[in-house]
């Protein structure tokens, strides 16, 4: 019993010391979502309202988009979640999120002339 409980305080010791991903530290790049356009390819934090939200299974990846500054199909930018990022998040981002002020952070990608960032987790995104 003794050697379980030296190895269960070696365990936890080495639970707070030992971090096997290093963070990538946020973009200094701070825009908002209408200016995503001129940053294609650059690392940003983009912020701004989410005016609609919506997963759509039927689609092959299982999508969850989040556009910000206008609602689809007008809107000026879009934060995509994979459907094998989705169970990262306890409450589904298009629930979460809709109607809140967000930024974003992540490298911005243009896909049929909307600027997007892919978000892998949760701590890609804040609420402001």
């Amino acid at each position: 019993m003794p050697v379980l409980a030296v190895l269960m305080v070696a365990g936890l010791i080495l639970s707070r010391v030992y971090q096997p991903e290093s963070r990538e530290a946020e973009p200094d790049l701070r825009i908002t979502a209408f200016d995503a356009s001129d940053h294609i390819g650059e690392r940003a934090v983009v912020c701004g309202i989410v005016e609609s939200a919506d997963f759509i299974p039927s689609i092959d990846g299982e999508p969850t988009f989040l556009n910000l500054g206008r609602p689809y199909p007008d809107q000026p930018f879009t934060v995509v979640i994979w459907g094998e990022d989705r169970a990262r998040w306890p409450v589904p981002p298009e629930e979460r999120y809709l109607t809140r002020r967000i930024c974003v952070s992540g490298t911005i990608r243009e896909h049929r002339g909307t600027p997007q960032i892919r978000v892998h987790e949760p701590r890609q995104i804040r609420e402001q």
